[in-house]
């Protein structure tokens, strides 16, 4: 960093954020201006480190500052333009800072020593004044960052645990939720049904009008299959053509009357039109398993799928219970 032998403007001073409405030709203010320096910086030089102490205020006066929240980051997290300044944090808490600061292109910066600020201050209220709201714009800046942030990590979560394709839960949602309903029915000895989805020739239907067809097909399903489920039924799209229904505090003769209704549901349901073409409907076969006592969310997947494949092998577009279960009387 190059110390400049440069004059002070007090005109183009007053320009500056810190020196917004102050009154410069105040002799006590010229005598701690007379303090301070300009300092020349090399593109890439760092004036502020997480590592080291800061005991300077850098008002910019020409280039720009990249503010980065590692030294190794490649998109900097805030540029700072002319009139702008930086390392009023740290001077105001005495801490390390929590950024580090280089110029981004090469650079003419003011540098004011603590002390020297301190003194301003106690001299100049609109000082004081200018340097809060610079405080209070980086704060609200850094406010918006995070919410900015949370927004992101909750559009993250949603996709973690959403299918993209038909905006149902997925498995890793399922294998989390699925499983504390399956906890919380053997703790309290409630009746709990889960039943097993598939769309019957699937592949054929894929395979005869595409796969774009074959995605609509999905997207209807899963709305005709979300829309008969009462609030507190849970249902994700499984995998490929396969969706699971979970039915808290449910009998098995209820469920089987769920089942039934989802049926009739997609069977009925109109798949819409591609290029012109209206889609032809689709079935689907079902298997239903109830839980049965130190059943775990495996077991209870693998009834019903066993179920869902005897109601391929007796013609489809049908509902069979898990032969492991027994029937309500």
């Amino acid at each position: 960093m190059e110390m400049l032998a440069i004059e002070h403007d007090t005109q183009s001073l007053s320009r500056l954020q810190l020196f917004r409405n102050v009154s410069l030709d105040n002799p006590a203010l010229l005598d701690l201006l007379s303090l301070c320096n300009y300092r020349s910086l090399a593109e890439g030089e760092v004036i502020l480190s997480t590592r080291e102490e800061n005991r300077y205020l850098y008002i910019v006066i020409k280039g720009r500052l990249s503010v980065q929240l590692s030294s190794h980051d490649d998109i900097p997290y805030a540029i700072v333009e002319p009139g702008e300044c930086v390392g009023e944090m740290s001077l105001i808490d005495s801490q390390a800072c929590s950024v580090t600061v280089a110029a981004a292109e090469k650079s003419i910066v003011l540098a004011i020593e603590s002390e020297t600020l301190w003194r301003m201050i106690s001299v100049s209220l609109e000082i004081a004044r200018n340097l809060l709201y610079i405080m209070s714009e980086r704060v609200r800046y850094s406010n918006l960052v995070i919410a900015d942030s949370l927004e992101m990590q909750h559009k993250y979560q949603r996709f973690a645990t959403t299918d993209a394709l038909t905006g149902l839960r997925n498995r890793g949602w399922l294998d989390d939720v699925f499983d504390r309903e399956i906890k919380r029915s053997e703790r309290d000895q409630l009746p709990l049904c889960l039943i097993m989805i598939d769309v019957d020739d699937f592949k054929l239907y894929n395979d005869n009008y595409g796969h774009l067809a074959g995605d609509q097909v999905l997207i209807k399903v899963a709305d005709a299959i979300r829309t008969p489920l009462r609030p507190n039924d849970l249902v994700a799209r499984f995998g490929g053509e396969e969706f699971v229904v979970l039915l808290p505090e449910t009998t098995l003769n209820n469920a089987k009357i769920i089942a039934e209704r989802l049926r009739k549901n997609v069977s009925k349901t109109d798949l819409g039109m591609l290029d012109g073409v209206a889609l032809p409907k689709v079935t689907i076969s079902l298997g239903i398993a109830a839980r049965l006592p130190g059943y775990s969310l495996d077991m209870m997947i693998a009834s019903a799928d066993v179920a869902m494949y005897h109601a391929k092998r007796k013609g489809k577009n049908c509902a069979v219970v898990a032969t492991d279960v027994p029937v309500d009387d």
